[in-house]
């Protein structure tokens, strides 16, 4: 019992530090690929874990192994733009001069209510407000709202 317990001590140790090298805080804040490797990561994590049987390194080096891959991809993708695109996408404008673009609606399977929902969340009460609204590649909502006199 106390093996266990000091190997799901290192394993978790080992994890935090692993996530902290790969750069993100906040789950909001990661790209897709970022969180796929986070679950990646998790799921074998808990192979080492649940029995003492099961060889602590290899739990360990796929997860080395995989964080290393991770921050490859992330320097891939500062260094180019295309490569950006391909595994994180593109922002998608889904509001233009106060119209709702209901073709990028139907791209990204977003329902009006969500959309709804996300502009509710950022105080704008009417689509006619907005000039622009952007869904990023993280999933969040932008917007450019009309000056006062633009309207």
């Amino acid at each position: 019992m106390l093996i266990l317990l000091l190997r799901t001590i290192l394993i978790y140790t080992f994890i935090i530090l692993a996530v902290r090298l790969m750069g993100k805080r906040q789950v909001s804040d990661m790209q897709t690929s970022e969180l796929v490797i986070t679950l990646i990561i998790s799921d074998i994590a808990a192979i080492p874990m649940q029995g003492v049987e099961q060889p602590l390194l290899s739990g360990l080096l796929p997860i080395m192994v995989l964080v290393a891959l991770e921050i490859i991809l992330s320097i891939l993708m500062l260094k180019s733009s295309k490569f950006r695109n391909i595994i994180c996408g593109n922002p998608i404008v889904i509001i233009k001069d106060g119209k709702i673009l209901e073709k990028e609606l139907k791209k990204l399977r977003v329902c009006y209510e969500d959309l709804y929902s996300l502009l509710r969340q950022q105080e704008v009460f009417d689509v006619k407000d907005i000039k622009y609204g952007i869904i990023e590649t993280n999933g969040s909502l932008s917007l450019l709202k009309y000056k006062e006199d633009e309207t």
